[in-house]
């Protein structure tokens, strides 16, 4: 059977990188800052998905300390992206079958693009870490558009830009956000079984498949 999508949009964290042990660091190093506890990276994992100004406030909550967005919070999200800079070479951990996925996938003609909450100024560096700056037809980050998943905006930015339907593009991804996303696009949506679904139910979020490993995307071929 011929594969059916033409392209495909992956999240980054916890679709193709484990990166949650080195974002519970830039965490714990601001609220140590700060001059309050550290915590557990399991705690951490369940605040990560909707962008990096949420998992501020999420740890700010936690911590007893949440600020209204203004110049408070922004001096604090900047101190928070101080540490999540230094952070990126422990976040480059890329899951088993990511790299051959991405490979496999533009080996056989498909658009590949990553379609993040992740800032856009972290992207590169994380991709060059990886060895991964070539594999992407394009790269959509958290700010690099007016809305961020969970809007559809940046979904159909992609598929936009390499002049495919929404239909024939997949939205890749492990979150309650990624799925919501794909919904509002009307974009085909496949989920991973592991990743950082914090409370989401992967198995009931209306997804072509649910996989648990990404090389289960790569085309079948006639005599694989």
């Amino acid at each position: 059977m011929p594969f059916p999508f033409r392209a495909v949009l992956f999240d980054l964290d916890g679709t193709l990188i484990d990166s949650a042990h080195g974002i519970a660091g830039a965490v714990n190093e601001t609220l140590a800052e700060l001059g309050h506890a550290r915590v557990e990276p399991a705690v951490v994992l369940e605040w990560i998905g909707e962008g990096a100004r949420i998992l501020l406030h999420r740890a700010l909550r936690h911590a007893g300390a949440d600020l209204p967005d203004g110049p408070g919070f922004d001096r604090t999200f900047a101190m928070l992206m101080r540490h999540y800079a230094h952070s990126l070479p422990q976040q480059a951990r890329a899951y088993p079958g990511a790299e051959d996925a991405l490979r496999g996938l533009r080996a056989r003609g498909v658009k590949v693009a990553l379609c993040t909450n992740k800032p856009e100024r972290f992207i590169a560096p994380l991709l060059e870490a990886l060895g991964w700056r070539e594999l992407f037809d394009g790269i959509v980050g958290g700010d690099t558009l007016p809305e961020g998943k969970p809007a559809a905006l940046p979904l159909r930015h992609l598929a936009d830009g390499f002049g495919v339907p929404v239909h024939a593009c997949a939205m890749v991804g492990d979150s309650r956000t990624d799925a919501e996303a794909a919904h509002a696009a009307g974009m085909p949506l496949v989920l991973v079984d592991y990743g950082y679904h914090r409370d989401f139910d992967v198995r009931n979020a209306d997804a072509r498949a649910v996989i648990d490993d990404l090389r289960r995307l790569l085309p079948q071929e006639a005599g694989d």
